[in-house]
């Protein structure tokens, strides 16, 4: 199943019951749906290469955005597809403006305008790309694996994020310090933990097994092992 439908099918089960609180306005809920999200935003403003100025206020801008429309979004299960598309026309719209105050907006003026309707164009334009629906699906494969993780909770989750989530070697006397794990349970710890992210994500309607973004994170690194009970 690929990752826009599994994510549909889990935000139809947390994120309707966020919007109904957010609606009412439950400041809580906001917190939790923007922390929920914001990794997702944050990727995507990245990917656009945005000065740290900019991209902050592209981040506060899709927000906002969500603010304002949150009485009238209806599509609660495809809200992760919305947040993508918003930020990408909002960083498309900011690097319009820079390049126009630069004097050099030949060239993307051309395609891309505060006319919503050019802006429009452009989008759709992109949506109908092969590199861009990957990039999408991407996109929505990381917030899978994220939302995953959420669900996973506990030492699991705290084992798996230690371990690959700096994207570097991990220090697990450290880890194990910090988790109260022997080092030696680690590695088989892992294992176990893995085995219930994909068990986590079989239950979002993913598939049988791992989707590649959760693959290539939690790809198998050398570990200390011992056959005994981490327990």
């Amino acid at each position: 199943m690929p990752a826009y439908t599994a994510l549909a099918m889990a935000s139809n089960d947390g994120d309707l019951r966020l919007f109904e609180r957010c609606r009412a306005g439950d400041s809580a809920a906001w917190d939790t749906l923007v922390d929920r999200y914001r990794r997702l935003v944050w990727s995507v403003i990245l990917k656009q290469r945005m000065r740290d100025g900019d991209a902050e206020d592209v981040f506060q801008q899709v927000f906002t955005a969500l603010i304002e429309h949150i009485d009238s979004i209806r599509d609660e299960d495809g809200l992760a597809s919305w947040l993508v598309v918003t930020t990408k026309r909002a960083c498309w719209r900011a690097t319009a403006r820079l390049r126009r105050d630069e004097r050099n907006m030949h060239s993307l003026d051309s395609r891309i305008s505060d006319d919503p309707r050019a802006t429009e164009h452009v989008d759709q334009h992109a949506s109908h790309g092969d590199a861009e629906s990957a990039e999408t699906e991407q996109l929505l494969e990381r917030q899978l694996v994220r939302l995953g993780l959420e669900r996973l909770g506990g030492k699991c989750r705290a084992l798996l994020e230690a371990l690959f989530g700096a994207g570097s070697d991990p220090n697990y006397a450290l880890i194990s310090q910090r988790l109260d794990i022997r080092v030696g349970s680690i590695g088989p710890t892992r294992a176990r933990c893995l085995e219930k992210l994909a068990l986590q994500l079989r239950r979002l309607g993913f598939g049988p097994s791992l989707p590649a973004e959760a693959q290539a994170r939690f790809a198998d690194r050398d570990a200390p092992f011992d056959a005994s009970d981490p327990e």
